[in-house]
């Protein structure tokens, strides 16, 4: 059985650095490009303690957020009320995640429930910050499983507009709380909803992305490449400290590019998981690149 560890990890290669925290969902929660940070941070980052139990509602899944990048399984999105161990955004995302083994720009870290094993390996490396995880059923009995990688980005990424491209793929409409709220249309959706630009004007919303593999971010400031495969959607979601109600108060700054195995927040009591049946295993991988522009503050 591997050993746990409870302290951050610092990862670092060439001037890419991350720190990752084991014991809560193995989170990458905070990197680096010279310096400069690219992922989201919520103003409660510091008064965040580990938790032993899975976070069964949005509210207490968001006051242990600390913002950063972490996977959402076995179950992504709203409580399925059918299965309680899973809570919102999936037992595994904040629970404490075994450190398997560990270099300078390397972590690998392993989770289970009953069933279910997950094998997650952090790599920086070539300017890319590069994330692959297996999750496999090792028990009797098919499961029910959703997943999403929980990559937000914030920092130095979002103190300028941005404007945002797919490898072309179609935006699911969905409300605030991830459920779908329409039919499918062509990215990206009617001009007048400004889907692709990201600036002051952008109302918090979330939507699903179907069918998309690659979204870049690009402003005068920076170039941000998602990338991904094994998952076949995404999701968008965009906080740009508009949300003034408790815990948010105007204070989070936040654009979500989450690959998904389903395109909404709607988790696994919408009825389209995947079945993962006994010795069965899924496999995906997501990598992160971010050039900011030289001389630019």
């Amino acid at each position: 059985m591997p050993a746990r560890a409870d302290a951050p990890l610092a990862l670092a290669a060439g001037g890419l650095t991350a720190t990752v925290l084991p014991a809560e969902g193995g989170v990458i929660v905070d990197a680096r490009l010279g310096g400069r940070p690219f992922l989201a941070a919520t103003p409660w980052a510091s008064s965040v303690t580990a938790e032993p139990e899975p976070a069964p509602d949005e509210q207490t899944w968001v006051a242990r957020w600390r913002g950063g990048w972490q996977v959402c399984l076995p179950s992504a999105g709203q409580p399925d009320p059918t299965d309680p161990r899973q809570g919102f955004h999936g037992a595994a995302s904040q629970a404490r995640w075994a450190v398997v083994e560990s270099s300078e720009a390397h972590v690998a870290l392993s989770w289970r429930d009953a069933d279910l094993v997950a094998e997650r390996a952090i790599v920086l490396g070539n300017g890319r910050l590069t994330v692959r995880t297996l999750l496999r059923n090792d028990g009797p009995a098919a499961r029910q499983v959703l997943v999403a990688e929980h990559l937000v980005l914030g920092g130095d990424v979002l103190t300028a507009p941005l404007e945002l491209a797919t490898n072309a793929g179609a935006l699911q409409p969905l409300d605030y709380s991830g459920v779908p709220d329409g039919i499918p249309v062509p990215w990206p959706g009617e001009r007048a909803e400004r889907w692709d630009i990201v600036d002051v004007a952008t109302p918090a919303r979330v939507a699903g992305l179907v069918d998309v593999r690659r979204v870049t971010a690009t402003g005068d400031h920076v170039e941000v490449v998602v990338a991904w495969h094994g998952l076949p959607h995404a999701l968008l979601w965009e906080e740009l400290g508009v949300s003034t109600e408790p815990p948010w108060n105007g204070d989070v700054v936040a654009l979500g590019i989450e690959p998904s195995s389903v395109p909404h927040g709607a988790g696994t009591a919408h009825g389209d998981a995947q079945t993962l049946a006994p010795g069965e295993s899924l496999a995906w991988e997501a990598a992160l690149e971010v050039r900011f522009a030289e001389g630019v503050a």
